[in-house]
């Protein structure tokens, strides 16, 4: 009974290609406007096909029938590592990339918030010069180091736009004195 029924369904694909393969034939001296007719009317065959199918319960046994559709596929990754970022994911884990990115921002907003503060001190004692001196001494040691981690960063990440800029003592003083 099964075979029969492979058989069947053998038989009915291949007279749909056949019909379809018809529709593709180009007529000689075709327009657009006929161009266009032939493939609304393969699009019509195939929803045909379609609704025919649903109706003898063809599409009754699939795998995965009445459970929710997993969207968790990403269309962009290549599919040969579509199984390493699955089991990275699955496990709470990210490419040594998105780690590095994530620390390099942990460090970066430390850093200014120890810079913030410092600022804050010396703004409520004018009189600690030194004090504020010293904070800004330490920063800038921190800042050579945040930008060695960044442009080894923005050596390996593979997407463009997720490259850091170099930070500047100039700049982020400005920024803390905000």
């Amino acid at each position: 009974m099964n075979s029969s029924k492979n058989k069947k369904q053998q038989e009915r694909l291949s007279r749909l290609k056949e019909d379809l393969e018809d529709r593709r034939q180009p007529a000689q001296g075709s327009s657009e406007a006929a161009r266009a007719q032939r493939e609304q009317e393969r699009a019509d065959l195939i929803e045909q096909r379609i609704q025919e199918a649903m109706a003898n319960g063809e599409f009754d046994n699939l795998p995965g029938r009445g459970k929710p559709l997993s969207f968790n596929t990403n269309p962009y990754l290549d599919p040969a590592q579509e199984l390493a970022f699955g089991l990275l994911q699955n496990n709470n884990m990210a490419p040594a990339w998105i780690e590095r990115d994530k620390e390099i921002r942990r460090e970066v907003a430390a850093a200014r918030d120890k810079l913030r503060l410092a600022w804050q001190h010396y703004q409520a004692n004018p009189t600690g010069e030194a004090a504020w001196q010293a904070a800004v001494a330490r920063f800038e040691e921190i800042l050579v180091k945040l930008n060695r981690k960044i442009d080894a960063f923005n050596l390996i990440v593979p997407v463009p736009t997720a490259q850091h800029f170099r930070l500047r003592l100039e700049d982020e003083l400005r920024r803390a004195q905000q």
